[in-house]
């Protein structure tokens, strides 16, 4: 090893031995720790060769990929959206997900030390770590909801599909509801509610009038987000010894369970409704410029780099493990689920289309809509309803929980990496007191009042601190640390190097498409809109989790920067 590698390797605080060879199972990787200790040899690595690929893709492959991109794809002319995004993943997120996956093998550490390489930006991580925490502190609140639409699907009569409840209204309709009879007998004006919204605002929320009314905990969904919280302690308990046996069911079955749901979705009448404005491209709708930036946008939150999960799960790889391979297979599964969950969802959109006599875009298509409202409504309404409705609310939480698994595992091990040989034997009861903390927390979301406060945080977390820290972090591993310099690391790493086509698109292109996100994210800025107007100190609140956290990225370069010394300019 020369000693211009030995200098980088130094500057990294890594120490790699010399006798490394194409054996995954001889390479270890040994970092130096602060004191020069090499603490590293004890660190924890993934037990099979498909633990990381199958927890690379559980992460990957989340909730978003059932009701964000569907409706995405949606608002911007159905199927035709595929086409830019597909073309964003390909030449710019891809690439993007590989450096998190090289940058934590390579260095072997958590999202905080790991930007060792820029002392000055080391806050990069730990803005990664708070926006993780802050993310998995609030939806863990969504688990919540799933359990309890699951449990409430073993019902003999699914509750959502009646207006005969305690908790429905006088405007309440149903599949067997006559409209017009219904509006003769109410007052002029009267807004009517299906069955399906009664019961989630009614009973599942108990929604008040705002957020300045929180009201009482319900119950129901304190026992509910506690199982939820109690299941992800219980797979993490041993870190990734436990979770890389866990994946194997989690990451897997979802796809089974989406194939039935897909099989059954579009034999249904009415399918093809949904189906024709999917699969049908309307190539007119490429001049929309506005299409290209939602993709883009679209394509980043999809594969979720800059959360910290990534870097966090490859830092248990062996020295030598093929990153690129796994990188492209858990992209390609990430579109794959795409493109078959919008075919799942369209499908079953268009049957309830015809069903109840409704234009698509008069069905409440987005979000939490879709998934606790419209979704539900149409289950309701199939052969054997219970059971499509147990499929669809466990692929919900086999497909959520692993997304909680990854960015969880990067709070977790930040606090562990602090100080590995001393916290590392103390694992269990970190993640169960950062566990039972995140719950209760949480409660505030259990209340009546809480789902203001759960979408208000959800519009803010990720709007503007989370593309910002991507964009640092290309710049800093592209043109600080050097795309070379990180090319080389790779080519010891693996005995392969990256093209030359891969390092123009690391300096050029990935700055530019995250670039262009965060300057069409901060030009549009808006408050939070779920036709709801929060109040002044709420959209403040929002703003300060919005941006927050980016800040710690300057404090910590200014103490940096006091730190160091010699002139200025030396410092820096």
């Amino acid at each position: 090893m020369d000693e211009e590698k030995m200098e980088e390797l130094v500057k990294l605080d890594i120490k790699v031995e010399n006798d490394i060879d194409n054996d995954e199972s001889s390479t270890d990787k040994d970092t130096l720790d602060e004191s020069g200790d090499a603490d590293w040899n004890e660190r924890e690595t993934w037990g099979g060769r498909f633990e990381f690929l199958l927890s690379l893709v559980g992460f990957t492959v989340g909730l978003g990929n059932l009701w964000r991109f569907p409706y995405f794809c949606y608002r911007n002319g159905g199927g035709i959206a595929i086409i830019p995004f597909f073309l964003f993943l390909l030449i710019c997120g891809g690439p993007l997900y590989y450096i998190e996956v090289c940058l934590g093998q390579f260095s072997g550490k958590s999202p905080i030390t790991v930007w060792n390489i820029c002392p000055l930006f080391k806050g990069i991580g730990l803005v990664m770590v708070t926006t993780s925490l802050i993310y998995v502190w609030y939806f863990g609140t969504a688990f919540g909801w799933v359990f309890y639409f699951l449990f409430m699907s073993f019902y003999p009569t699914l509750p959502w599909s009646t207006c005969d409840n305690a908790w429905n209204t006088e405007n309440c309709i149903d599949s067997t509801t006559n409209i017009t009879a219904k509006l003769q007998n109410v007052s002029l004006g009267t807004q009517l509610k299906s069955s399906g919204t009664e019961f989630w605002e009614r009973n599942v929320l108990g929604l008040s009038s705002g957020i300045a009314e929180l009201g009482s905990i319900q119950l129901h969904l304190v026992g509910c987000t506690f199982l939820g919280w109690l299941l992800v302690f219980l797979c993490l308990a041993k870190g990734v010894k436990s979770l890389g046996k866990v994946v194997y069911v989690t990451a897997t079955l979802p796809y089974v369970l989406l194939l039935i749901l897909l099989v059954r979705g579009v034999t249904l009448d009415g399918a093809w409704i949904g189906l024709q404005l999917y699969v049908i491209p309307d190539f007119s709708k490429l001049a929309n410029g506005k299409m290209w930036i939602e993709s883009a946008i679209q394509c980043f939150y999809s594969l979720g780099p800059a959360w910290g999960g990534l870097i966090t799960m490859a830092s248990f790889n062996k020295f030598n493990h093929n990153a690129l391979r796994d990188t492209v297979i858990a992209c390609c599964a990430d579109a794959f689920t795409a493109f078959l969950g919008g075919i799942v969802v369209f499908s079953v959109l268009g049957f309830l289309s015809k069903e109840t006599g409704t234009s698509l875009d008069k069905l409440p298509f987005s979000g939490a809509g879709l998934a606790f409202i419209a979704y539900p409504e149409a289950l309701s309404r199939l052969p054997a309803p219970n059971l499509w409705s147990v499929l669809f609310f466990t692929t919900l939480v086999l497909v959520g929980i692993d997304t909680q698994f990854g960015i969880f595992e990067t709070g977790a091990n930040a606090l562990i990496d602090l100080n590995y040989k001393k916290f590392s034997k103390y694992r269990l009861w970190i993640s169960a007191s950062l566990a039972s903390g995140l719950f209760l927390l949480g409660l505030p979301f259990t209340t009546t009042g809480g789902y203001y406060i759960f979408m208000l945080i959800d519009w803010y977390v990720a709007m503007f601190g989370i593309v910002f820290t991507a964009l640092l972090e290309c710049v800093v591993v592209a043109w600080i640390y050097g795309a070379d310099r990180f090319s080389d690391d790779i080519e010891m790493m693996t005995g392969s190097r990256p093209s030359q086509i891969l390092r123009l698109i690391w300096c050029f292109c990935i700055p530019t498409f995250i670039g262009g996100i965060l300057l069409t994210t901060l030009s549009t800025y808006s408050n939070s809109t779920i036709g709801y107007d929060y109040p002044v100190y709420a959209i403040v609140i929002g703003n300060i989790i919005a941006f927050g956290p980016c800040s710690l990225i300057f404090i910590i370069a200014i103490v940096q920067l006091i730190k160091a010394k010699g002139t200025f300019y030396q410092r820096f």
